[in-house]
């Protein structure tokens, strides 16, 4: 009962911070208002968690809502990912080698191999797992990564805006909700097939499989609507939160000291994404917005939704951010692997 207790009191400080970010406008305020105030709340001690079935109940209700975004041209497009895709492995790639080289130059890391897997992505918890079977310190790793999904998830949409797009408080929806008879087959569906996507180790397997079932409802026109777009905002709120609660346990003391440098990595790994997008832009025909969003180096959640909201391709960030965990995990194992028989007598 404490999880539930404390997801309450999560929840309850993420409302109040998106009607703050509400009524100073800010872009996506029902995400990013939730996602300061929850954070805010842990780095100050609060005891703020999701419990893990209200997890995936979000993740499921902004799956149904992401994936009713995708469209027919959205199947087009598909034939112009591989180029994209070429440029995205290459790009994953690189940037923790040019991470480690501007810490351990610049910053005063000491220690290479804990240089290397903090510059990560992305793919937070094999990172946390590789540091510590390796005995490398958690600590900078963890808060980085956590001052890297924050940022982007403030900062994206504050581009957007500048950058002339119409950024509203929450997700795009549709003009009209759908029979909640609909909503729940597509709910049963979705439950169906995530333990599915789970059973492949496929990242996110209920926000996946909602996306999934709620593209396929609409583009074959099975289902006429979405989920009402009070509870789609809700669900946001909800999100939001979650975001916010990746810095508890983290103190004032370790954010103080890990903040300029996970300012530069973001930095950092936001100008390579944004170059590899410039070049794949001409070279796949894809729009520019959609190779940003799929190249960033968030979270698959965070980018997913914000993308759906700035209006992107939700099936391309959303292909594009499982294919760089994929090609992430194979990189960091492989690093591992190769620094354990190094280090072995």
């Amino acid at each position: 009962m404490s999880d539930w207790r404390n997801s309450a009191l999560t929840l309850a400080i993420g409302a109040v911070g998106a009607l703050l970010a509400w009524a100073i406008n800010m872009p996506l305020a029902f995400l990013a208002g939730p996602a300061v105030a929850v954070a805010g709340a842990g780095i100050a001690g609060a005891p703020v968690v999701i419990a893990r079935t209200l997890r995936e109940t979000g993740f499921v209700l902004v799956g149904l809502t992401i994936g009713s975004l995708v469209t027919p041209d959205s199947i087009d497009a598909m034939l112009r990912w591989p180029i994209a895709f070429v440029l995205l492995v290459a790009l994953t790639f690189l940037t923790p080698w040019v991470g480690q080289w501007v810490l351990t130059r610049s910053l005063g890391f000491d220690d290479r191999d804990e240089a290397f897997l903090a510059s990560s992505p992305g793919h937070l918890s094999l990172v946390v797992a590789l540091a510590d079977s390796l005995s490398l310190s958690v600590t900078r790793p963890t808060v980085l990564a956590a001052i890297r999904v924050l940022t982007l998830t403030l900062c994206v949409p504050f581009a957007a805006r500048m950058a002339g797009l119409d950024v509203g408080p929450g997700l795009q929806s549709g003009a009209h909700a759908a029979p909640w008879l609909a909503i729940a087959a597509q709910i049963i569906a979705t439950l169906a097939l995530a333990p599915l996507l789970g059973r492949m180790r496929l990242p996110a397997p209920y926000l996946l499989a909602a996306m999934m079932i709620g593209a396929t409802t609409h583009l074959t026109q099975w289902v006429d609507g979405n989920i009402p777009v009070w509870l789609s905002q809700c669900v946001l709120v909800l999100m939001g939160s979650l975001i916010g609660t990746r810095f508890v346990g983290t103190s004032l003391r370790a954010m103080g000291a890990n903040l300029g440098t996970g300012l530069l990595i973001v930095g950092l790994s936001t100008g390579l994404a944004l170059v590899f997008a410039l070049i794949a832009a001409p070279l796949s025909g894809l729009p520019l917005l959609d190779l940003l969003l799929g190249f960033a180096p968030g979270g698959l959640e965070t980018m997913v939704i914000v993308g759906a909201a700035m209006g992107a391709d939700p099936s391309f960030v959303a292909a594009a951010h499982v294919l760089r965990l994929i090609v992430l995990a194979l990189i960091l194992t492989g690093y591992a692997t190769r620094m354990s028989r190094r280090d072995s007598p």
